[in-house]
């Protein structure tokens, strides 16, 4: 019956998972139990978007399982869930159960309560409300997120999977109470809100729900909590907060007694407690890290444990006095105490991964995830097969002829002042579109600015998604009056766009150092000179950027134009590159990643790619590098080209989230064997060196615009060993960086940033272009 009644969204998400591939840089929070982001949710949210920020994190919430979902949900959800490359939830959330997860999204369930206290989930089969035989629900997770590793086997238990899928990497919302400042500000805005005088002490009862879920939750009302007001006396308040699933239940909340159950947060709540009240609720495990007294009332426990029982004998985790008689509830209250030696041996059990950094382990986790999986520009097999039977050709005009039709459909539309920026490179904007973006945005608020990117993907389905996302550009290049590229695009080049359009190419890379695009043709590292020319590959670009006049007679090669259509400007990344604000944040968030490498040097090792039909291939192996540096008391980061994804491995360090470019702003000595970053690494003032195994071959399927490595001047090595050698002596210095910045990349002009300058004269086309009045 679930399955028939979520047929509408999982009959949706299967069809869009086969033909959209999921997005590296989506992350999707789901609950049918708040109504925004907060708790768990929040914590992971914010820390996911300070390790990575332009992260795209979306949230679809419901209040309660009985509220009604509303329609658009029926459109969102299936796309969302589709496209993202991790589904984070933190409740049961029936919806999902139903669905066959794609290969390459993880479904994490972060659960909203630390410990394992009652039995839920699977734990639950044979008791009331306990799931029917052969049930689905929380089956399909892939990762689980625990508080401690006592409490993994219990998890597994309950969501029906593998323990191996099950990981103490702690509770976000935990990381509150080791936050002693917050802490402290937080019970003084409490108490204040609640109207407590200095010296009052609090009592705060949270409960658990009596019930097999939110439909049925109903609230014990054993005791007379007024009677247990007075009986405490004048020094003491005490305070109410109901379970949120009994809240409908309308248990009223008698006089002399505070209502916390709404427009308080838990965590804060707890903060301003002296003394917790509960009964079998979760909420005693964060109260633990308080080492605050705590008191169990249980009237009813015998009759609980034969309903819904718990993971432990209760007595396990009873660390405070059990009352089951109210009339003993303020004594109890009033005299209770630590015990330290029953505290520490709970604590260890249940919160063990509780320090204060679980957001950061849990969201560096999920930014591993969200991170490309492919190794590199696939060749498979139905595309070789494709090539060998000249159908990549047929397929080539084909796609040609029909972006005509379209494109000469959409000349109807108006032209607006609007500056359309498109990329192929990755699945999230490019920091050079950001920053001019901003730039643009700053000297005339009135242009309309939109940013497209999306990496192409691999196999046929997926591409039939792809083909969809291509239309929508498609309009907005047709709506634009300048288009902005940073590498080849087939709606760009190959498209009928009609008068009144600029196209810029400010290509991804500074300087020019290996070959590509036109210069390439019919080589290992190239394109067939027929699909190029099927395709129109870098066709009708009216002006492209170059980072120096050294650059400007290779691009005019790559791209097929006169030099006179290039002009020099510097490219906006060499603002974040210079700028000591961003490198203090990169510091930051680095450190945060990374802490145990606060006191090493960082080598950061960023190589170009192979294609996969070149005769070179990637010779260094990462894992040997990183161990030999290592033993010279270095520290390595492995950035492998965006097409690329490092090889996994427990001595590898990725820095997941943290792009190449920040990482030059971290890191001590920069090794490259073809890659133009080391361009931005002279911008960046890190020290260099040149590590090439395969330079004979890859000169032969590639090629390069300049005498590699003589014209770069920076220490050039032909081993693991020789560079180790080579970076210990202190080879590269600042002399070799000032000369090879000076060649390859154009500083902005003085009182000028690099995005203004490109900025300004980009409106200046773009004013060009306006109809005259």
């Amino acid at each position: 019956m679930r399955a028939l009644r979520f047929l509408p969204y999982s009959a949706p998400y299967q069809l869009l998972a086969a033909v959209t591939r999921a997005r590296p840089n989506r992350v999707l929070f789901l609950s049918d139990s708040r109504r925004d982001f907060a708790g768990n949710f929040a914590y992971l949210r914010d820390e996911l978007q300070r390790q990575q920020p332009g992260l795209d994190v979306r949230g679809v919430f419901k209040p309660s399982l009985r509220a009604r979902r509303p329609l658009r949900d029926a459109i969102r959800l299936p796309y969302l869930m589709a496209s993202s490359s991790v589904i984070v939830l933190d409740d049961f959330y029936p919806l999902i159960y139903p669905m066959r997860i794609r290969p390459g999204t993880r479904l994490v369930q972060v659960w909203h309560a630390a410990g394992a206290f009652k039995r839920v989930g699977h734990s639950r089969a044979g008791l009331p409300g306990g799931p029917m035989p052969g049930s689905r629900i929380h089956r399909n997770y892939t990762d689980a997120i625990v508080s401690s590793e006592g409490v993994r086997d219990d998890y597994a238990e309950a969501y029906g999977i593998p323990v191996e899928r099950v990981h103490a990497l702690g509770m976000p919302r935990s990381d509150f109470f080791f936050d002693r400042d917050r802490l402290e500000r937080t019970r003084s805005t409490v108490r204040a809100a609640l109207g407590l005088a200095d010296g009052i002490k609090l009592a705060v009862f949270a409960p658990t729900f009596r019930g097999n879920g939110q439909r049925t939750a109903y609230t014990d009302d054993s005791a007379e909590w007024d009677r247990v007001a007075a009986d405490l006396g004048d020094g003491w308040a005490l305070a109410i907060k109901q379970h949120p699933f009994a809240l409908r239940d309308g248990a009223r909340i008698p006089q002399g007694v505070l209502d916390a159950s709404e427009g308080f947060e838990m965590n804060d709540l707890l903060a301003a407690a002296d003394v917790l009240i509960t009964d079998y609720s979760s909420v005693v495990f964060e109260f633990a890290l308080l080492r605050r007294p705590v008191v169990f009332f249980a009237p009813d426990l015998e009759d609980y444990s034969m309903k819904r029982d718990f993971y432990r004998p209760f007595d396990d985790y009873a660390i405070g006095p059990v009352v089951t008689v109210p009339s003993e509830l303020a004594g109890a209250i009033a005299g209770a105490r630590v015990d330290d030696h029953r505290l520490k041996s709970f604590l260890e059990e249940f919160c063990g991964a509780l320090d204060g950094r679980s957001s950061e382990r849990i969201a560096r986790t999920l930014l591993d995830t969200a991170s490309p999986r492919r190794r590199g520009p696939v060749d498979t097999a139905s595309a070789r097969l494709m090539r060998r039977l000249g159908l990549d050709l047929v397929a080539a005009h084909a796609s040609r002829m029909l972006l005509t039709l379209v494109s000469t459909a959409m000349l109807v539309l108006p032209r607006r002042r609007k500056v359309t920026m498109l990329s192929r490179e990755r699945d999230m904007a490019p920091v050079d579109f950001a920053l001019l973006r901003d730039a643009l945005l700053q000297q005339d608020a009135d242009v309309d600015v939109v940013i497209s990117a999306r990496r192409v993907p691999g196999g046929i389905m997926p591409k039939l998604g792809y083909a969809l996302h291509l239309l929508v550009e498609l309009y907005h290049v047709a709506t634009s009056r300048v288009v902005i590229l940073d590498g080849y695009s087939f709606v760009a080049s190959a498209a009928r766009h009609g008068s009144g359009l600029t196209v810029v190419q400010i290509w991804h890379a500074l300087g020019a150092m290996k070959k590509f695009g036109l210069s390439i043709l019919g080589r290992p590292e190239g394109r067939d000179p027929r699909l190029a020319k099927a395709l129109r590959m870098h066709d009708r670009y009216d002006i492209v950027v170059a980072s120096a006049e050294r650059c400007r007679e290779s691009y005019a090669e790559a791209f097929g134009i006169d030099p006179q259509q290039i002009i020099v400007s510097p490219l906006p990344r060499v603002d974040r590159l210079r700028d000591p604000v961003a490198r203090q944040r990169a510091h930051e968030r680095f450190t945060r990643l990374y802490p145990d490498l606060a006191d090493r040097p960082i080598v950061l090792y960023a190589p170009t790619f192979r294609a996969p039909r070149s005769a070179a291939r990637e010779p260094v192996d990462p894992v040997e590098l990183t161990r030999a540096l290592r033993r010279a008391g270095y520290s390595v980061i492995t950035k492998l080209h965006p097409l690329l994804t490092p090889q996994e491995h427990p001595e590898l360090r990725t820095a997941p989230g943290i792009s190449t470019q920040d990482l030059m702003l971290i890191a001590d000595v920069f090794v490259t064997d073809y890659s133009s970053a080391i361009f931005e690494a002279a911008v960046a003032g890190v020290p260099s060196y040149l590590l090439a195994l395969d330079l004979d071959d890859y000169a032969a399927s590639r090629d390069f615009y300049l005498r590699y490595p003589d014209d770069l001047g920076v220490p050039f090595t032909r081993s693991v060993e020789d560079l180790v050698a080579a970076i210990h002596r202190g080879d590269a210095d600042q002399r070799q960086l000032s000369r090879l910045r000076e060649q390859f990349v154009q500083l902005p002009e003085d009182g000028l940033d690099a995005a203004s300058q490109l900025a300004s004269s980009l409106l200046t086309f773009l004013k060009e272009r306006e109809p005259t009045p």
